[in-house]
């Protein structure tokens, strides 16, 4: 929800409350009476997709970022020595695959980069025993490898929850959006308690402006019982 719509989800709060605790004189009116009993199971609907609906990508997002700049600063380490075989050998396959430099590697995109680093560790495994002159000793591969597994990891997961969050937040909205137009429906035959019952339509308008003005209604209203019909 954004903020606009947490305002509305708190005054349905307020609004339903106010509805059951003053069912007997909205009975004054059948239709209003009708339009108020649909007002609790829509905002029981709402509630329970709101109870789902909160999920906060930032800690992956961030935890996302670390692995790739851990990654980016460790992959020159690979690099350098692979250009340095692939000259030597004059293995040219090799060295265009050698041959990024940072600036290529920051602007990929994380299942790019993901990618090409899984392709450069294979050419460094192949390369073993020439890396090895370079430090480049299996438990430093080993090393290096766990950077490219842990930003493997991350790749589509942010975006997975993301649109996770997206359609969580749709179905919350919707089933705001149907909240709300029950209470517009419910509003029109409230009006006629500005005749029958005043106290009783001013505390029902004072529910529906939480949120916008800071009002609110959570308990009965003296001297609310129905006027007598004429």
């Amino acid at each position: 929800m954004d903020a606009r719509e947490e305002k509305q989800y708190a005054m349905t709060t307020v609004l339903v409350k106010f509805i059951a605790d003053n069912g007997a004189a909205i009975g004054a009116s059948e239709v209003a009476a009708a339009e108020a009993a649909d007002i609790a199971p829509a905002y029981q609907r709402l509630t329970a997709a709101v109870g789902t609906a909160p999920l906060s990508t930032t800690a992956v997002t961030q935890g996302a970022a670390d692995a790739r700049a851990a990654l980016l600063a460790a992959l020159p380490v690979l690099l350098g020595p692979l250009r340095s075989v692939a000259t030597k050998t004059q293995d040219t396959a090799l060295l265009a695959r050698a041959t990024l430099n940072s600036t290529q590697l920051r602007r990929m995109k994380p299942e790019e980069l993901r990618d090409v680093a899984k392709a450069l560790f294979e050419a460094a495994e192949a390369q073993a025993a020439a890396l090895l002159p370079y430090a480049l000793t299996p438990p430093v591969l080993a090393q290096l490898r766990g950077l490219h597994a842990a930003f493997a990891g991350t790749v589509r997961g942010t975006s997975a929850l993301i649109d996770q969050r997206s359609q969580a937040n749709q179905s919350t909205s919707d089933l705001l959006r149907d909240l709300l137009q029950q209470v517009y429906e419910l509003d029109k035959p409230m009006e006629v308690f500005r005749l029958l019952n005043l106290p009783l339509h001013q505390a029902y308008k004072k529910a529906r402006r939480v949120g916008s003005t800071g009002g609110s209604a959570t308990a009965p209203v003296a001297g609310l019982a129905a006027a007598p019909a004429a």
